[in-house]
């Protein structure tokens, strides 16, 4: 399937369009190929990104596992829309699965400098009961850490 009928179809899950067109989109993105499920989150389209995360969870983990990197991004701001259905769903998830892609997200916070991201992961890692030992590179929670307790 081309990537760009799968843009277009992620686009029409927008939240502002009638249900019968999102949920045509969702339909059709729930059986695209695993490797094109991050192409779902438009960058500058936060009104598709909660259909968005329905469809990550309607395919499923391990179906979904290219795309779970996409959900760490939605904590970049926990109020962002997706982002409180996504931690919901990741609580379901195996605790080692999620410490990789909340290390991941939390190299690519530290090297954008974005404290805000930094802030939000460590509420993501209090929620999925993950802690310091559970790192393989404890700077990176130190660095979590740092910036939620402000110091």
């Amino acid at each position: 399937m081309e990537n760009d009928l799968v843009i277009y179809y992620s686009y029409n899950l927008n939240w502002h369009l009638p249900k019968a067109i999102q949920n045509e989109a969702k339909e059709f993105l729930c059986q695209i190929a695993n490797e094109q499920l991050p192409l779902i989150f438009p960058k500058y389209a936060k009104e598709c990104w909660e259909n968005a995360v329905d469809i990550i969870i309607s395919v499923g983990y391990p179906n979904n596992e290219l795309a779970l990197p996409k959900l760490y991004e939605l904590f970049k701001d926990l109020n962002w829309p997706g982002a409180s259905k996504a931690l919901e769903y990741l609580k379901g998830i195996e605790r080692l699965i999620n410490v990789k892609y909340l290390e991941i997200a939390c190299v690519e916070a530290v090297k954008t400098k974005d404290t805000e991201w930094l802030y939000y992961l460590y509420m993501v890692s209090e929620e999925l009961n993950i802690n310091k030992d559970d790192f393989k590179d404890v700077c990176l929670y130190n660095a979590m850490k740092k910036v939620y307790e402000g110091d």
